[in-house]
């Protein structure tokens, strides 16, 4: 087991949407014929740079037709970056007007057989990554993703390429690319990987809940793009504190959908084990969810407003506008989400679904769950965690969740409108 850097380093080495470069007075690489014809998205080489920047951070932006799924991991001997996406074409790809950094030496494109792309990005020092971005262009479905690598020790490298080995990455290139039903808006919905920074949430054997959780964030947004209609944002993308409020506050900035926040918590009295799925309500629904609900939350804030020794009847308003609006659509998401889930990993906990008064869950018009995935105090579920093998499970259990919840729920609200 190797435990987890900052995440600064080690999310480079989990999942990107897609990345090129390649080096000066190379020539121009193109896909297979057959591969890009099939192209879910084309690159643009207008925006388009890898540049060399102060404090020997290298920044890529990339501009594409249209956001892809992705993932990326690093290979050694030589240092590499190597970036998995389905699908891109590179007809227009051209490394000398790309390329106009130093730190990477050269840059070579194929596709797979699964009918995915394959950049493969060689290093002339080892970097990591400091930030990533996708955003997407809502009128023209057009993307740009803004990265920046740091560099790192060859050590520090070395350790990564250990977590993500090339066969583990290559177990989920071949999922297809799904729509929902016919006349659905997009929608969108925003991950939440729980703590981070200088709150790493729960630890065991020299890993923290704040870093597992954004891998698997991570993992969970590049299989929920496969979904045409799907656009998915993280309330952090490294390793840095964001505040309820904050959290909160994005959801409400995204105009989000949906909204489901990630942990794996730890208990210091008694066994705890396996999945669960929380709703929100002031009432806990027994002790420990209380426990956890209360080590989540260190003051009361309900969408962006701190009641904290604020009058008790405001509060009850806006819970009772939560209940009233929005739980029904929260609890049939719990539901069909433990559903999939138990089929997917054929074990959850014995007690899956649960209520308890956590502060990310208090967006009244946003239907919204927090899924405590394990417990880092159960050796069988930390393990599961740092199972590449179980959180490809996991995550297909979601995504089919959501979309399975995403169909009935607009089924309902046409009902509703008769």
């Amino acid at each position: 087991m190797i435990p987890f850097r900052s995440l600064s380093v080690a999310f480079v080495f989990v999942v990107l949407e897609l990345l090129g470069g390649g080096t000066a007075g190379a020539k121009s690489n193109e896909l297979p014929k057959s591969t890009a014809q099939t192209a879910w998205a084309d690159f643009l080489p207008e925006r388009s740079f890898i540049k060399d920047r102060l404090w020997r951070q290298v920044e890529i932006k990339l501009n594409l037709t249209k956001q892809v799924p992705y993932r990326v991991y690093v290979l050694s001997s030589p240092n590499r970056v190597i970036l998995e996406f389905g699908t891109v074409g590179f007809q227009r790809f051209d490394t000398e007007r790309l390329l106009r950094s130093k730190s990477i030496k050269k840059a070579e494109v194929s596709g797979l057989q699964s009918g995915w792309s394959r950049m493969s990005l060689e290093l002339a020092k080892p970097l990591g990554l400091q930030s990533v971005e996708m955003q997407r262009d809502s009128a023209t479905d057009a993307a740009l993703l803004s990265l920046w690598l740091e560099p790192v020790s060859e050590k520090e490298f070395k350790a990564l390429t250990q977590l993500y080995s090339e066969t583990e990455n290559l177990g989920v290139s071949g999922v297809a690319k799904t729509t929902l039903a016919d006349g659905l808006d997009r929608v969108r919905i925003v991950l939440d990987p729980g703590h981070g920074g200088e709150d790493p949430g729960a630890l065991a054997g020299g890993l923290k809940e704040s870093d597992l959780m954004l891998r698997l964030a991570i993992e969970l947004k590049e299989a929920l793009m496969r979904v045409e209609q799907f656009d998915v944002f993280l309330t952090r993308t490294d390793d840095r504190f964001v505040s309820l409020w904050e959290r909160l506050a994005f959801v409400k900035e995204k105009e989000a959908d949906l909204f489901i926040s990630l942990h794996a918590d730890a208990i210091s009295k008694g066994i705890a084990y396996g999945t669960t799925v929380y709703t929100l309500s002031e009432t806990a629904s027994d002790e420990l969810s209380e426990t956890l609900a209360h080590e989540h939350d260190r003051a009361s804030i309900l969408v962006g407003s701190d009641l904290s020794g604020a009058d008790d009847r405001i509060a009850d308003i806006l819970i009772e506008m939560a209940f009233t609006e929005t739980m029904p659509r929260s609890e049939a998401l719990a539901n069909v989400m433990i559903e999939e889930l138990l089929h997917e990993l054929g074990s959850v906990n014995t007690k899956p679904l649960r209520k308890a008064g956590f502060t990310v869950l208090k967006s009244p018009d946003i239907p919204s769950i927090l899924i405590e995935a394990g417990f880092l105090s159960t050796q069988s579920d930390l393990e599961n965690l740092i199972d590449p093998l179980w959180r490809e499970k996991f995550v297909t259990g979601v995504q089919k969740a959501v979309q399975n919840w995403v169909n009935s729920d607009a089924a309902d609200e046409i009902r509703r409108r008769q």
